[in-house]
């Protein structure tokens, strides 16, 4: 059974997904913009709670999942995911999120599809708009999901030089954009999720990582067609925010509204966090003075192919030479990422599959 939308024809959710460090926040924080969008932030729903409650999305729960994903769900509305959200601070109240639920039901036994579209749909109404959506860069494993789910849904596959992803993600911090005088408690949250951040980083594994999302990528708009699936290029949007945001709207089939072009530097790994700043040009280029040679070439090496084959330039003079400590080091940071990440995995063996599988296509 699909969970079907009740939005007009070109008007259905919207779903962001990416490598990390892609852009999905940038683009989210625009159309988030738009008189009509409201997409809600990382719910890691198709990665994580659908797996976790095994129905398939849209087998009937019990009590007991459905508050599970109760639970799951309004939490996020207080924090992002993984930071010990408190389900009842977040925006969706419980009697609305449990009235959502039951009208979608039917007089059944809900879904899991069903309530992350109540939840979705009511952080929307909250914002005052009518299109509703999510952004989780991890989901771009999970769109043959997303779009068996939402029929009508779109998804917008954000694309970047892997050699600036790994830079971004190598240096990530949080920038600002959290209050934590009104949140106490939350500020450590923040500093572990930066060490898992930082446990998970290398280069050979962020490069691979970007291969198989790219390869994702690619694979779900060659079955589903380009009007489903929308691979965004990053450096598109920062050359020119106004005609690429325009085509994307359009794409959506949305007016063009110039408010879009007016988001704020959110999530950035070099720039605190602005209210209304717009598009920076400056982050294109970083990742030649941010890398160090040897890591340009272990990039190089890892995702060539694709790197060649998304139309991305390589660039002379990287040192293999300095790449080899990278590739001694490779075993022993697989395994810290691994522990660093593990509770964020459910079944490990089938999270890496998933990722590994698409790496392992031409």
């Amino acid at each position: 059974m699909s969970e079907q939308s009740e939005s007009q024809p070109g008007q259905g959710p919207i779903f962001i997904c990416g490598p990390s460090r892609s852009g999905t926040a940038m683009v989210r924080a625009a159309l988030n913009l738009h008189p009509l969008v409201h997409l809600s932030g990382e719910t890691h729903y198709f990665d994580d709670l659908r797996v976790a409650l095994g129905t398939g999305g849209d087998g009937r729960l019990t009590p007991e999942q459905v508050k599970q994903c109760e639970e799951y769900l309004l939490a996020l509305g207080h924090r992002p995911y993984s930071h010990g959200g408190d389900p009842d601070k977040g925006r969706v109240s419980r009697a609305g999120f449990r009235a959502r639920v039951e009208e979608l039901a039917q007089g059944e036994a809900p879904t899991a599809d069903q309530c992350l579209r109540a939840y979705c749909e009511l952080e929307a109404r909250h914002h005052g708009k009518a299109i509703w959506g999510e952004k989780t860069p991890r989901h771009i494993f999970r769109i043959d999901d997303i779009l068996t789910a939402f029929p009508d849904a779109r998804v917008i596959c954000m694309i970047r030089d892997p050699r600036a992803v790994v830079a971004s993600y190598r240096d990530w911090k949080n920038q600002g954009g959290f209050d934590f005088e009104k949140d106490p408690g939350h500020k450590e949250t923040l500093e572990a999720d930066h060490q898992r951040a930082k446990n998970s980083y290398h280069p050979i594994i962020i490069a691979s990582l970007w291969n198989g999302a790219m390869k994702s990528a690619l694979a779900a708009e060659e079955r589903f067609g380009k009007d489903r699936v929308r691979l965004e290029r990053f450096e598109d949007v920062v050359d020119d925010p106004q005609t690429e945001m325009r085509a994307l709207l359009e794409w959506l089939g949305l007016p063009f509204d110039p408010a879009v072009l007016e988001m704020p530097m959110s999530n950035s790994s070099y720039e605190k966090f602005t209210e209304g700043r717009g598009v920076s040009k400056q982050p294109v280029d970083r990742w030649k003075s941010k890398l160090a040679p040897g890591e340009i070439a272990v990039i190089q090496r890892v995702s060539g192919k694709v790197i060649d084959r998304l139309g991305y330039e390589r660039v002379g003079g990287a040192s293999l030479g300095g790449a080899l400590k990278h590739y001694a080091s490779f075993p022993m940071a697989v395994a810290r990422a691994f522990r660093a990440n593990r509770a964020r995995m459910g079944n490990p063996m089938k999270f890496l599959w998933r990722r590994l599988r698409p790496m392992l296509g031409s």
